[in-house]
């Protein structure tokens, strides 16, 4: 298998723990092979340098990787659609087995969303259209 694309982000809601300019529990919300965004109510500046610690399924080892933070999302801006306050942090330093993980588990939920999306418009092909109002 190929490695995923390294901009893409999928939606991964997990607990997290950072540690550095800022301390504590937080959630990560996605997840790509260049970083994560972390919700957190404690804001750290942009270019602080963190240590974001957090696990995937299917693997019992914590991941720990060095990180600094890219920018800052002060306030939800959308109800429903906005990211809640937090901050997007890029990977600095990711060991070659961090990576593995890491696009496994990418991998992994393309599979299953590729394989829900086939098995509904098999079962019916307009359905993609109907559902988004793009008939």
């Amino acid at each position: 298998k190929t490695t995923p694309p390294p901009t893409l982000r999928i939606p991964f809601v997990r607990r997290c723990t950072v540690r550095g300019a800022l301390e504590g529990r937080a959630m990560l919300l996605d997840l790509s092979l260049r970083g994560v965004y972390v919700a957190t109510k404690e804001l750290p500046d942009v270019g602080d340098e963190l240590e974001i610690e957090f696990q995937v399924p299917g693997n019992d080892r914590q991941l720990a990787i060095k990180s600094v933070v890219a920018w800052v999302q002060v306030v939800q801006t959308h109800p429903v659609h906005g990211l809640p306050p937090g901050f997007g942090a890029t990977f600095e330093r990711l060991e070659i087995e961090d990576v593995r993980v890491i696009a496994r588990t990418i991998q992994s939920y393309c599979d299953r969303t590729l394989s829900t999306v086939k098995f509904v418009t098999e079962r019916d092909p307009d359905r993609f259209f109907r559902v988004r109002g793009l008939e």
